[in-house]
């Protein structure tokens, strides 16, 4: 038993040491009869996917699809409850008109009466007596009287103008953060039908009806399965070889087998993180629904003669299996 365990980490030194372990570019090219291609691993995902986000906090109403329900852009797939939105939106109209009506009768006011009377009394007296004055059949002091008793009947007059027009900017003050209250309610009022984004099908339902639900909750998903998307991860390596417009073939595990022929919609340089790579997108019809998210993959990309014998070079004829260097021509 001792000679056995002895031997079995003998046989993993000699394997680690003798570099037997292939570098992710080496794994991904295969050497056929026909030639050499390169091969990734990819996954589908949909065309097209929106989630369906609480555009309110409330209570859902009324739910209107299920899941694997086909469904258009604009669609009504949930109503949310309105019973406080359009009590508050009948009270914020009660108030406006009440402001309105209220501001009209002050503009309209005629002016008191009595107090242009009193000016027009003071004014004549004063005239009076000063005339008297100019006769030497008056005082002084009861000229200065006559004057004050007129300065404050102008007074009273002015001050009743200057009143009202204070309360009319208030009031017009009110009235204008009011109609943005109801701008605002009317708005809310509109978020409470929710519609689809997409044309699609309905992927995710994680709501019910009566849920009381918090503005931005995920409600569920709509999914465009009509063409998918087939992900696929690329060693950096091999990147130069893979670009858009490139032919592949992708080989589908389902039952039974499925394949098609496309090419790279595009290539993504940024690390996906569902694949630790870089990676290739390729678009496919999928009008019989064979192809759903999660389903696996193997993409063939089929290589020009100079690029197949620059591979055969310098990652499977090449003893020190490094990788090469790709110099600019930018000096």
């Amino acid at each position: 038993m001792k000679r056995f365990i002895n031997l079995l980490v003998l046989s993993s030194i000699f394997m680690l040491l003798g570099g037997c372990a292939k570098t992710p570019e080496e794994k991904e090219i295969k050497k056929s009869k026909e030639g050499i291609t390169i091969r990734l691993e990819g996954e589908v995902y949909p065309y097209k996917e929106e989630d369906i986000l609480a555009p309110m906090d409330g209570t859902v109403k009324q739910l209107y699809v299920d899941v694997g329900d086909r469904v258009k852009k604009g669609q009504l797939l949930l109503d949310f409850d309105t019973v406080v939105t359009n009590y508050d939106i009948e009270r914020t109209h009660q108030e406006l008109t009440y402001l309105r009506s209220l501001r009209d009768f002050l503009k309209k006011s005629k002016k008191n009466h009595l107090n242009l009377a009193m000016v027009n009394v003071a004014r004549l007296n004063l005239e009076r007596l000063a005339k008297l004055k100019s006769r030497g059949y008056m005082s002084e002091r009861e000229l200065d009287n006559a004057k004050l008793s007129y300065a404050s009947s102008l007074h009273a007059k002015y001050s009743e103008i200057e009143n009202k027009k204070e309360r009319l900017q208030m009031l017009d003050e009110r009235i204008a953060m009011v109609k943005n209250e109801l701008r605002k309610l009317q708005h809310q009022l509109s978020l409470s039908k929710v519609k689809s984004e997409i044309d699609g099908i309905v992927s995710e339902l994680k709501t019910q009806k009566g849920d009381y639900v918090a503005k931005g909750t995920k409600l569920g998903t709509v999914s465009d399965l009509d063409k998918v998307i087939v992900k696929a991860g690329v060693a950096p390596g091999l990147l130069p070889f893979i670009k858009k417009g490139k032919k592949v073939k992708v080989d589908f595990i389902t039952t039974p087998p499925y394949s098609v022929e496309a090419s790279i919609k595009r290539v993504v340089l940024v690390v996906d993180p569902n694949f630790g790579r870089m990676t290739a997108e390729i678009e496919v019809p999928n009008k019989n629904y064979i192809l759903q998210p999660g389903t696996k993959a193997l993409i063939t990309v089929y290589l020009e003669k100079k690029e197949q014998e620059f591979i055969k070079q310098n990652f499977i004829e090449n003893p020190n299996k490094t990788v090469y260097e790709v110099k600019s021509k930018n000096y």
